[in-house]
């Protein structure tokens, strides 16, 4: 133990300053000074457990580039040390937070935060095309082993880490263009796998929608774009898509039975719109 009383289960990062427990291990390497990260973190006062702010609660995760002051010293420490899809705890003394000022009205002066910290993924530096491709590759290769294992948040990450890079192809030669083309169809195509995984469907089809401007006639990207529609209860578009997916893959059983499947939900739902409307004017 300490003078902050910190448990003996967090291992110092920065001797009296910075203290981490991992909670569930990750894979892969850890981002390095201006990596760009992506992290879901909840902030509680680590003397009575009060929380002050949550990514989880907003629904949508924190990005920030390491090292360059865009947060507090305990996070540049802390989150450098962690890989991705690794969730932590880091204890951050007042000097590796907000110190004697602190940040009111929630974090008082002087005080000694906890973060749970999970480390969605990160995005290395790549400035010029070949390094852009080799990136995404490694993205892909990173994305396929959390999507197998589950991770689907992490998979999700790492995709459209893969994909981002390669929207932006300035100065490559035709050979790496026709290279970069396909790989950034099969990023967007898994990216939008891994968000009907999570059940974002507006995501999934804004990932189809894109996947498709670079290559119309995808099979899987037309499916999966299918999938997202009905998952948003826009059977009509749902049908048109999946139709479409039978003019271009006919003996594809699959367009067939997801058309089946659409018009059964679509009936449920007019039934189940019905009865809502008929006990409103009972």
């Amino acid at each position: 133990m300490t003078d902050l009383n910190i448990p003996d289960d967090y291992l110092p990062i920065v001797d009296g300053q910075l203290w981490k427990k991992i909670l569930r291990e990750g894979t892969g390497d850890s981002p390095m000074r201006k990596a760009k990260v992506n992290v879901h973190y909840v902030g509680t006062l680590f003397s009575n457990g009060d929380k002050f702010d949550s990514s989880r609660d907003r629904g949508s995760p924190f990005n920030f580039e390491i090292g360059v002051g865009q947060v507090i010293k305990g996070w540049d420490e802390g989150v450098k040390t962690m890989k991705i899809g690794e969730l932590a705890e880091l204890v951050c003394a007042p000097d590796y937070a907000y110190g004697a000022g602190g940040s009111p009205p929630k974090i008082p002066g002087n005080s000694t935060l906890k973060f749970e910290v999970e480390l969605l993924g990160f995005q290395e530096s790549a400035d010029n095309p070949t390094a852009k491709l080799a990136l995404a590759q490694k993205k892909k290769d990173q994305g396929n082993a959390f999507f197998k294992s589950g991770n689907n948040s992490s998979a999700a990450q790492a995709y459209k880490d893969g994909a981002d890079l390669l929207s932006d192809m300035g100065g490559a030669t035709e050979e790496q263009l026709q290279e970069s083309g396909p790989l950034e169809v099969a990023l967007l195509a898994n990216l939008a796998a891994a968000y009907l995984k999570l059940n974002e469907n507006g995501k999934a089809a804004e990932t189809c929608k894109r996947a498709l401007t670079l290559q119309p006639d995808h099979v899987k990207v037309t499916y999966r774009l299918a999938q997202a529609y009905l998952g948003l209860s826009e059977f009509e578009d749902a049908k048109k898509t999946a139709l479409h997916g039978l003019e271009i893959a006919p003996v594809d059983a699959t367009f067939s039975s997801l058309l089946s499947t659409i018009s059964a939900k679509q009936a449920a739902f007019k039934k189940k719109e019905k009865a809502a409307y008929s006990k409103m004017f009972s």
